[in-house]
């Protein structure tokens, strides 16, 4: 009865615990130049390659000018979803730019960081 129970338990945690894994075939887009009060958007696309629902807990950004959007939150089997990303530079965020959006998932490990590059200049009037 006792080996049962541990039987039940173990299958049980094997379950809960199984991870899904993300494919993107794109992990950094390079938007080139642009000038203060531009506007960036990109659609990054991931799929679940794995047979364990992909759960997308959070999307972040590294800073305030970048925001990111998810599609879904649940990713079933070779399904899709977008993370619609925007980078709006403000006054005087000039130079390089290298902005992460990070995904928190049900992966292992449970972070996949995607980039925005390029440069900003200042706009001229």
């Amino acid at each position: 009865m006792l080996s049962l129970m541990i039987l039940l338990m173990v299958c049980a945690c094997s379950k809960t615990n199984q991870l899904a894994k993300i494919g993107m075939p794109e992990t950094e887009f390079n938007f080139g130049s642009i000038t203060t009060g531009d506007t960036v958007t990109k659609v990054f696309k991931l799929q679940n390659i794995s047979d364990t629902p992909l759960r997308i807990e959070k999307v972040g950004t590294s800073c305030g000018c970048t925001g990111a959007i998810v599609s879904d939150s649940i990713i079933s089997k070779n399904q899709f979803a977008e993370i619609k990303v925007t980078y709006s530079p403000k006054e005087g965020d000039t130079g390089p730019v290298k902005n992460s959006i990070v995904i928190e998932a049900n992966t292992e490990p449970n972070f996949t960081v995607f980039y925005l590059t390029g440069t900003v200049t200042a706009f001229s009037k």
